[in-house]
């Protein structure tokens, strides 16, 4: 199979017969072929019926039968099936991260052979507006997921950072409070630094309608700004949305839990995937969110320039990395604070 082949209609069409004796696959091998193109050449034939098919021509002799190699075959399916929320283009984004060139048209071809089926979406009329943050940490955005294991209702946490998309801190509950939101914030300030604003709707966890609650009040002791989603205007919390979209996908849905625990375990591992492994539409196609929040975009996209996979190099792999040391937060009163490891550091001039 060292040369592309060319077969004319005639061929294909008994080569689509013999398929419906041994298979499509089986037919493939027979006349050395992959069976991507078997498969293209029966959806044609469905569409146009067999005279059809027989008469058509192509303006062009083209440039014959393209192979698709085994390791680009296997890189496709696996991916497909670790990601299952995932279209061609992202199937093909994330094998480009790990050094493996493969064009959109033959990761559909491969993904429809083995049961894709590509969802039409329909376009707004009324463009949507967007907005991203332009730093770590300037802005997060904050929701509640609820969903189902067996008959015990629950309620999963997940706390994102605007600019990057990573993951800063999840907790999963059998009941909503404002003191499992706290605690998730507190968490992810010790662990990662301190926010300068968080956006959430209007839920009563994070919002009061009279007066203030806890959680408003430890923003305000926090320095950290809250800005709440417009009502009826769900697209303002794009970001956290797309997340919860993407756990229920290709978690959730795929995967019965034996309890909360094993529900908890489940979705750590989730999130590390997703922070560290996952690549992301919304930053080109070819970033994971850890190498924005992390500041390695720079590093990771020369990798990817000599088709080096960067995980090979950079090592997140098992490692707990904290985005810095240090950070700057610009306060409610309109002065810059430093932050280490969360906590506001007091900084001290000697007069000349």
């Amino acid at each position: 199979m060292g040369k592309k082949r060319h077969f004319t209609q005639k061929q294909k069409l008994d080569i689509l017969e013999s398929a419906k004796d041994v298979g499509i696959k089986k037919s493939a091998d027979l006349a050395e072929v992959h069976y991507t193109s078997v498969y293209q050449w029966q959806r044609k034939l469905n569409v146009l019926g067999e005279e059809a098919f027989l008469a058509y021509q192509k303006k062009s002799r083209g440039r014959g039968i393209k192979k698709v190699t085994k390791e680009q075959e296997n890189g496709v399916l696996e991916t497909w099936e670790r990601y299952p929320g995932f279209g061609p283009s992202q199937v093909r984004n994330q094998l480009r991260r790990q050094g493996i060139t493969i064009s959109t048209r033959t990761v559909q071809r491969v993904m429809e052979a083995n049961g894709y089926r590509g969802i039409r979406k329909k376009g707004d009329k009324e463009e949507k507006q967007r907005f991203e943050a332009n730093r770590p940490l300037e802005l997060v955005q904050i929701d509640i997921l609820e969903f189902f294991i067996h008959k015990l209702k629950v309620y999963l946490l997940l706390l994102l950072d605007d600019f990057s998309r990573f993951i800063l801190g999840f907790r999963l509950s059998t009941e909503t409070s404002i003191d499992l939101v706290i605690g998730v914030f507190q968490e992810a300030i010790d662990r990662y630094g301190k926010m300068e604003e968080v956006l959430s709707d209007r839920g009563f966890v994070f919002y009061s309608w009279r007066g203030v609650n806890r959680f408003e009040r430890y923003l305000e002791v926090e320095g950290i700004h809250h800005t709440h989603a417009s009502a009826h205007h769900p697209q303002t919390l794009g970001k956290i949305e797309a997340a919860n979209k993407q756990i229920q996908k290709e978690l959730i849905r795929r995967q019965e839990f034996k309890g909360v625990e094993d529900a908890q375990e489940a979705i750590k591992k989730w999130v590390e995937i997703h922070n560290y492994k996952r690549t992301h539409q919304g930053m080109g196609g070819l970033l994971v969110p850890a190498d924005r929040f992390h500041g390695r975009v720079d590093a990771v996209l020369k990798f990817l320039s000599k088709k080096i996979d960067p995980e090979t190099q950079i090592g997140y792999d098992g490692i707990d990395i904290s985005r810095s040391l240090i950070n700057l937060v610009l306060e409610p009163e309109g002065r810059v604070r430093l932050y280490a490891l969360g906590h506001p550091v007091d900084l001290f001039w000697r007069q000349p």
